[in-house]
């Protein structure tokens, strides 16, 4: 799968969440990266489509080879990224699973449901 291609980085001007399809199939994102806080860098060996989409500094990497035709389509998801510490007990001290449900939900502008 490794080969010439180039890579592309496509800068969005407002956030949302994006797929790449290569004949019609949709192409997974990189996976996670702990390290880096983000899906993980272009290895350019898994041919083309490779992508990962950064959604908190809105852009998508994406390798691509000759002769390869793919889509960027709009994903209907909301990308979030969260990072909470507490102790287990001092979380359900604080009205657990379904206090932080509702907070959640208040930040977002949803119902809690």
């Amino acid at each position: 799968m490794t080969g010439t291609g180039v890579e592309l980085r496509v800068q969005y001007p407002e956030s949302g969440a994006y797929e790449v399809y290569v004949n019609g199939v949709v192409v997974q994102v990189n996976a996670w990266d702990a390290t880096i806080g983000a899906p993980a860098v272009l290895s350019k060996t898994k041919g083309c489509g490779e992508n990962r989409f950064v959604g908190v500094k809105n852009y998508l990497d994406i390798f691509v080879t000759p002769d390869c035709t793919f889509e960027i389509k709009p994903r209907d998801a909301v990308l979030t990224n969260v990072r909470i510490e507490w102790t287990l007990a001092a979380f359900y001290a604080d009205g657990g699973t379904s206090k932080f449900a509702d907070r959640v939900a208040a930040a977002l502008g949803i119902h809690a449901s």
